[in-house]
């Protein structure tokens, strides 16, 4: 699509950021919202949580916004960044694997967040912004995608920064025109590679997006302007990080999109097939697994990290790391990409490192694929000491349209991310308290039910 073809299509994204939401939208977000929540404050209980707070204008004493799971207020961009860091921080946040290519919630709903606590604003107008901000992502995406990930650019947080900016736009009543200023303003500061993966670095830019979009349209509501090609123009954004390979704007449907993930897993969404047909299988394997092969699409590879991790962030673009801790344990869960389980050589368990060797990844041409062009599927066997030998074969991933999580299972993950800051029976009431956002008297309301999981270092509260 040719620059001029794609600076028409500024007008119908800014006016996404007023579109009416459905109600029936509403209710779908509902789960989402509370998944990444809790997501959320399983990484504010993460002491690098706490490093990152340090740097910013952040403290216990009152400011424009505050931190929820926190007692921590100041700035709204600093509240939005640490919000969508900590959101993305153990890479168990739900990603859209097909338009956006992308984890939607964490930057949109850090910048709704930092926005949402003042007592004025309802629930309803919380859960719009936040479909808002992934509806810009979607739209984008349908341009951008699959050049823009192919290129080697984190979509999270390229995409997240325009999501960002469109709920905050929406949160701040701008105009149309206001809006579409907020989105240009926002292509100065988006950015993001995925060489990031596997250091910290990939849950910073995902905050960084977040306080860049919501600054860019605090400033578009100050009256700043963007430069008219600054997104779509031959020397924008968009056209330099795709070659000039963007598609025809495709204005998204309803939420949640076909390719949207909840995870059930806290590794790259790329694992999660693979790891959910390999329990399957060794469930009714009796033997321990001695050898492990797994066929995924081409072009995973390259999402992921070969060799040993040495770091829980690169374990989790490890697929034969989490292959070999779910064979050994029978479970993936937030105990595997603990720090203790890792020193300067790779993973101190023998068995696993043992266990990770035997671990054979090829390319299947014929797994299905998607918009993306990126198959989500994989084919698994696992070999036996004694030679049993089983394969199966898994087209999507758990928590996806095709495969969704169960109420349980959702209320599960909830508390088990909560583990570090509340019991779980508190954790699993709260949960429920989530699933009914109406009996919330505001959006501040909401945030305040949740327990604190990151205090001022300076504070003796």
């Amino acid at each position: 699509m040719d620059a001029p073809a794609s600076l028409a299509a500024l007008p119908a994204l800014a006016e996404l950021c007023a579109a009416p939401v459905a109600p029936a939208e509403r209710a779908a977000a509902v789960r989402p919202l509370a998944d990444t929540l809790g997501v959320m404050l399983a990484g504010l209980a993460d002491p690098r949580a706490a490093d990152l707070a340090a740097t910013l204008s952040l403290s216990a004493a009152p400011g424009r916004a505050r931190l929820p799971g926190s007692n921590l207020q100041g700035a709204p961009a600093d509240v939005a960044l640490m919000a969508a860091f900590a959101a993305h921080l153990l890479d168990f946040d739900d990603d859209e694997t097909e338009v956006a290519m992308a984890h939607l919630s964490a930057p949109v709903l850090g910048a709704v967040l930092a926005l949402a606590s003042c007592p004025e604003t309802s629930v309803e107008a919380l859960n719009n912004a936040y479909l808002t901000g992934c509806r810009m992502m979607l739209a984008l995406g349908s341009m951008a995608n699959p050049a823009l990930y192919r290129a080697g650019w984190h979509a999270t947080s390229v995409l997240g920064s325009f999501g960002a900016a469109a709920a905050a736009a929406r949160l701040l009543a701008l105009s149309p025109a206001q809006a579409a200023e907020a989105l240009g303003l926002a292509a100065s500061g988006a950015g993001g590679p995925r060489g990031a993966f596997g250091g910290e670095g990939k849950p910073l830019q995902v905050g960084l997006a977040a306080a860049n979009g919501l600054r860019a349209a605090e400033l578009a509501a100050a009256g700043w302007k963007a430069a008219p090609g600054v997104l779509f123009g031959e020397r924008g954004l968009l056209q330099r990080m795709t070659g000039g390979a963007l598609a025809p704007l495709r204005l998204p449907g309803a939420f949640p999109p076909p390719g949207f993930v909840t995870k059930l897993f806290p590794s790259c969404t790329a694992t999660h097939a693979a790891v959910a047909e390999l329990l399957a299988l060794r469930a009714r394997m009796a033997a321990p697994t001695a050898q492990i092969l797994c066929a995924v699409d081409p072009f995973v590879p390259a999402i992921l990290i070969p060799g040993l991790p040495t770091s829980p962030d690169a374990a989790r673009f490890s697929l034969a790391y989490c292959l070999a801790v779910a064979a050994r344990t029978g479970r993936l869960g937030p105990e595997a990409f603990e720090a203790a389980a890792f020193d300067a050589l790779g993973p101190r368990d023998p068995e696993i490192r043992a266990l990770m060797a035997r671990v054979r990844v090829t390319a299947d041409e014929s797994l299905p694929r998607g918009p993306s062009g990126i198959a989500t599927g994989a084919v698994v066997t696992l070999i036996a000491a004694d030679g049993t030998r089983l394969t199966g074969r898994r087209e999507a991933a758990p928590g996806s349209a095709a495969a969704p999580l169960s109420d349980t299972q959702l209320a599960e993950k909830f508390a088990a991310c909560l583990a570090p800051v509340a019991p779980s029976s508190e954790a699993r009431a709260l949960w429920q308290r989530l699933l009914s956002p109406t009996d919330f008297p505001s959006a501040g309301a909401l945030l305040d039910a949740l327990p604190l999981a990151l205090t001022d270092r300076k504070d003796p509260r």
